[in-house]
This record gives structure tokens, C-alpha cells and sequence, in this order.
């Protein structure tokens, strides 16, 4: 039996990491303030945002390593073979403190670098639960992963760089977050600086245009419920008619990054 392990950042809920099955999810964690916590189910986080307003340093890290080590051991004392998919190694030492705990627990494990982060790392995870249930074997699946990860991208914007660059997670003097301009990034890997965009609509047309004409699914996510994504995800429903287009809430660790009012879309393409 294959079992899937991923981190937080997936952001599924209780009903969806149930429902999946074959799927463990290890928690990132984060610190607001003065105080630590797991990053759990994205039913499961509270209202952290007035929290992450308030209080300094917003931080977030790597899953504790025993986090890790407990899931593996827990599935290959069960006899499964374990495919571990994991937030992009550009952006976090997740996948190498993966990679660590299952050369601990030994066994059959494969810890793959997603390239991605939350919702695109969704649309991944997906992909190898659904190949599990077809029963594809262990390789096929790794290697179909491989694969399939240099399909997904994400295109997004931010209100603020504040978060960003506190970070770490940009080095890009040329990105900028004024009365009129919002910077676009694309997400492969790591964060490119793609352009500022003048005013909203210019903003929105230009993350649209990022998008590959032959995608098959996509997620629409923002950083805060009461972030507005309706004139964006109807941009898109215009141009990819024939595309279901979910929509995800952002947990504590990437809105650490993002900001409120931050969103953007993940995509998997055909081929």
C-alpha cells in the first residue's frame, strides 16, 4: 500500500484529509508574538488573522523533525510504502528536514520537493492520492510526479511587500506597493517578480494573462475570508469556461508571508 504524507501548507480540512484516506498531513509551525503553534487543518486554526495584526515577530518554520519521523514510522510499521510531498525547498528546509527523518525511520521513502506551496501543492497532492486509488505503483507514482510538479504554478499579488521581505522570501528591488502600484509575482519554485501592475484592473488582467491557455484545474486563493476575489475569479471562469474553479482561504503560515488582501490562482496544465 502507497501513502501519501504532505505538509500544513496544503491547507485541506478535517472532511478533506479524512475523506482522502491514504493521506497524513504534518503540521508547519508558526509564532505570533510571543506564542507557538501547529499550523493544523484549516478548520482547525482559529481567527489568527486579528492576532497576526497585533502582535511581533510573525514567524513561521519547518515541521519539528519527530513530527516527521512518528508519521513515517507510523506508516512503514503499517507496511506502506510512503511518497512524501512537500513545500518548495526555495522557500522553506521542510523538504530537507523530510528527507532527513526518513533516512531515520528507513524503509521505502521518497520525499519529493513540490516546487510549490498551498494550493498548488493541493492540486499535487491530489494527483497522488487519485493515483493511489487507480493503483499505480510506487514508482509510477513518483515518477509521474515528478513530472506533473513542472505543470503547476502559481501566479499571485500582495497588498504589501512588508511580509515578503521580512521573510526572506523576496529579493527584488524592483517590486513595488504604492497607492497605484501592486506588485505580480509568479511562483515556480521560488518567487519571480513579473511586473507592477497600475490600478486594479491592470492588476487582475495581468495575473490572468500568466496563466497557461491549456489549464485544467484551478484554485483561486486569498489571504483573509473577506478578501474580495469575485471580478478575478470571474476573469477567469471567462476565459476557462469549461474549468472548475475552487476556492481556498489561506492558513496562518503562507498569510505570515502574504499579508490580508493577498491572492492569486494555482494552475495544473494539460501537458
Amino acid at each position: 500500500m502507497v501513502a501519501i504524507v504532505t505538509d500544513s501548507s496544503v491547507g485541506y480540512s478535517t472532511a478533506e484529509i479524512t475523506s482522502r484516506g491514504i493521506l497524513s498531513v504534518v503540521p508547519l509551525n508558526y509564532q505570533l508574538g510571543g506564542y507557538f503553534y501547529e499550523e493544523n487543518a484549516s478548520d482547525k486554526n482559529g481567527d489568527f488573522l486579528p492576532l497576526m495584526a497585533r502582535l511581533s515577530p510573525c514567524k513561521t518554520a519547518q515541521p519539528a523533525l519527530n513530527n516527521f519521523i512518528r508519521t513515517f514510522q507510523s506508516l512503514t510499521d503499517k507496511g506502506c510504502d510512503v511518497i512524501c510531498i512537500v513545500l518548495s525547498s526555495a522557500l522553506s528546509g521542510t523538504y530537507s528536514s523530510a528527507c532527513f527523518a526518513a533516512d531515520q525511520v528507513g524503509g521505502n521513502i521518497r520525499v519529493i520537493d513540490s516546487a510549490t506551496i498551498g494550493p498548488g501543492l493541493h492540486l499535487l497532492a491530489d494527483e497522488a492520492v487519485n493515483m493511489v486509488k487507480c493503483g499505480l505503483s510506487f514508482e509510477e507514482i513518483a515518477a509521474h510526479l515528478e513530472e506533473l510538479k513542472k505543470k503547476i504554478g502559481i501566479v499571485f499579488s500582495v497588498e504589501s511587500l512588508d511580509r515578503l521581505l521580512y521573510g526572506g522570501r523576496l529579493n527584488n528591488a524592483k517590486a513595488k506597493a504604492t497607492l497605484n502600484l501592486r506588485p505580480v509575482f509568479e511562483l515556480k519554485g521560488k518567487i519571480l517578480f513579473k511586473a507592477n501592475a497600475r490600478g486594479s484592473r491592470e492588476k487582475l488582467e495581468m495575473l490572468c494573462s500568466l496563466v497557461p491557455d491549456n489549464v485544467r484545474r484551478l484554485i483561486v486563493g486569498r489571504c483573509g475570508a473577506e478578501t474580495d476575489v469575485n471580478d478575478f475569479t470571474a476573469m477567469l471562469k471567462s476565459r476557462f469556461p469549461q474549468v472548475y474553479i475552487h476556492q481556498r482561504v489561506l492558513g496562518p503560515v503562507l498569510s505570515i508571508h502574504t499579508g490580508v488582501g493577498a491572492f492569486g490562482a494555482a494552475y495544473v496544465t494539460n501537458n
